[in-house]
Order: C-alpha cells, then sequence, then structure tokens
C-alpha cells in the first residue's frame, strides 16, 4: 500500500492544473493517466481570452505554441449569415502539444506522474480512500480528484450511468483558412459545425445529440471536403456534483464544459483550480467552485433558448446586424 494526500486520476488540462497547484501548496500528490505523452487528443482546442488569461495567472512560466484568430464566421444551413472582427484573439492550440506542456509544468514542480489507469476505489471507516489502479498498485490517499475524461471511470463508480455526454466526429484538413467558423442548423440538435485554423493543419468537425458517422461523411461532402481520417470523443455536458467531499469531479468528468458552445478547456482549467483550493485550504468543492455551478444553470438556460425555435429565428433574422452580433459574441467570451 502507497500513501498520498491526493491522487489525480487523468493528466489532461483538469487534471494537470490541479495536480501542479496541490505541488505548488505543498500538498503530497500524485498523477495518474494511461496515456503516454505527449497524446493525441480530439479537440478544436480553442482558448478563449478568459481561459488563456486565467493559465497565465496560474502557471505564468508556460510556454505553449498557438494560432492566434480574431475573424469568426457564423453560418446557419451552412450559409454564411455574419462575419465579425474580435477585440481580443482565441487562441488555438495543438492538444496533444499543449497537454504535454501543462503536464511538464506539474513533474518540473517534482510532481509524481504514474502511467496506469484506474480501476476502482474504496471508502474506509476513517474517511480514507484506497484506490486500486489497473496494475494492482494500491494507493491510500486522503482525496481522490476524478479529471479523466467524458468516459470517467471514477464518475461511473460514483453514479453509475451518465446520459449527459454529447458526440463530437472530427478530422484534419490543410491549413487554409484565417478564420474560425461556425454553422447551426436545426437539423443540428443543440450543436453545431466548426472550423478551427490550428496550429499544424485546420480542424472541422460536427457535434450534437444523436450524431451518425454517416451524417458528419455528407457534411463534409456537401462542404467539398474530402475524407480522410475521422475520429470521434464525448465531451460531457450535464455537470455531476459528487455525493462525496473527498471524491471530487472536474473538467468533463465533472461535466463543466459550457452547454452551449461545448468550450471545455476553460472549465478544465477553472475546475483543476477550485478542486486544488479546496484540498488546500480545507474546504469542499461546492464551496470553492459555486461560481461555475451557478454558471451553469445559466446556460442550460441560454442553451434552451439558443437552439431553440425563437433562438433560431433571432439568429435568422437579427445576424446582419453586426455590431449586436459581435456585442454578444464577445459577451460570451468573457463571461
Amino acid at each position: 500500500m502507497e500513501n498520498t494526500d491526493t491522487l489525480v486520476i487523468g493528466a489532461g488540462p483538469a487534471g494537470s492544473v490541479c495536480a501542479y497547484l496541490l505541488k505548488k501548496a505543498g500538498v503530497d500528490c500524485a498523477l495518474v493517466d494511461c496515456a503516454s505523452f505527449p497524446r493525441d487528443k480530439i479537440c478544436g482546442g480553442g482558448l478563449t481570452p478568459k481561459a488563456y488569461s486565467l493559465l497565465a495567472e496560474l502557471m505564468p512560466d508556460l510556454q505553449y505554441e498557438y494560432r492566434a484568430i480574431k475573424k469568426v464566421k457564423m453560418g446557419l444551413d451552412h450559409k454564411q449569415i455574419s462575419e465579425i472582427e474580435l477585440p481580443q484573439e482565441i487562441r488555438i492550440v495543438s492538444r496533444k502539444d499543449f497537454d504535454n506542456a501543462l503536464l511538464q509544468q506539474y513533474l518540473n514542480e517534482g510532481g509524481t506522474f504514474i502511467q496506469d489507469a484506474f480501476e476502482k476505489f474504496e471508502l474506509l471507516d476513517d474517511g480514507n480512500i484506497v484506490v486500486r489502479l489497473r496494475s494492482g498498485r494500491e494507493f491510500q490517499c486522503k482525496h481522490l480528484v476524478g479529471a479523466d475524461g467524458a468516459n470517467s471511470h471514477v464518475r461511473r463508480q460514483l453514479i453509475g450511468k451518465y446520459d449527459g455526454n454529447v458526440l463530437i466526429l472530427e478530422q484534419y484538413i490543410d491549413s487554409t483558412n484565417d478564420a474560425i467558423e461556425g454553422v447551426v442548423s436545426r437539423k443540428y440538435d443543440r450543436g453545431y459545425y466548426y472550423l478551427f485554423p490550428s496550429v499544424h493543419c485546420d480542424i472541422v468537425g460536427l457535434g450534437y445529440k444523436g450524431i451518425t458517422l454517416q451524417e458528419f461523411r455528407n457534411v463534409l461532402t456537401t462542404l467539398g471536403i474530402k475524407e480522410t481520417h475521422i475520429k470521434g470523443a464525448n465531451i460531457s455536458v450535464e455537470e455531476t456534483d459528487s455525493s462525496l467531499d473527498n471524491v471530487i469531479l472536474i473538467g468533463d468528468a465533472g461535466g463543466f464544459p459550457n452547454k452551449l458552445s461545448y468550450e471545455g478547456l476553460y472549465y478544465a482549467i477553472a475546475t483543476g483550480r477550485n478542486a486544488s483550493n479546496a484540498i488546500s485550504n480545507g474546504k469542499t468543492f461546492r464551496e470553492t467552485n459555486r461560481d461555475i455551478f451557478n454558471r451553469k444553470r445559466k446556460e442550460r438556460f441560454l442553451s434552451n433558448l439558443f437552439y431553440g425555435r425563437i433562438g433560431m429565428f433571432l439568429v435568422r433574422h437579427f445576424s446582419s446586424n453586426t455590431y449586436l452580433v459581435r456585442k454578444i459574441f464577445v459577451a460570451g467570451l468573457s463571461h
């Protein structure tokens, strides 16, 4: 039996930020992930101003490559309806390199990384937790942080079946674009098509409830994009509040990505910080993460409005008002 104060499962942005901040605060912790880094990750890779500002505050020495984009094109049923210039850039990163940079920051602090997979945990009578990894290694800890993504095994043991995932399908194309593109349609139930000009390539994707591979192929054909290698991944958009104070779910494992835009990196960074604050300061995650939980309730209302009939009507009839669209878009990026 090995001992540590906190065991963090998942070395993506949420887990790496949380573990890094715990080490900075002098809390003994270990970070576990089954992958060998750097590893590929399905994601548009967009860092909004609030995301990279928070990251600079938490990791001021972090260096990462990105592509700065300030132009956004929006479409309805794949017909362009608006184009706006943003006052602040959106930074598009390669998740393979970005996630590895975050992990290296943690390792540079002297952090322990274990390449292994979570199997199960057991809550002891004294409140401590025993965690068993797939290799057979066992850890006794005071806190367990589930940062293991949309298909979280920690969450599965906590709540059982989870129905809050949305499937995203993506493929890489040659880098030829200088603007982010987003297309909504009544056919895309609570989702949208997107194009992100990334560091080494462009990324096209489509995500919504009930999407099929053939539907994504049809969109690629309609847009004249040659199919190469389509990849898929889930995004969790229904937050899960752990019933245990010493088992915390963050990032996609906690269902924190934005319900409207599916933005996940800001919430990964923010909930990683909030989990670290809870553990370091002897508080509950409900306390330190209260602002995020409140934000989720507002997002639910906005998502229902935007993707409903009223939202589609407003998009269709007011999209030509570039000033109004820009104000709404910028407000969404900032808050």
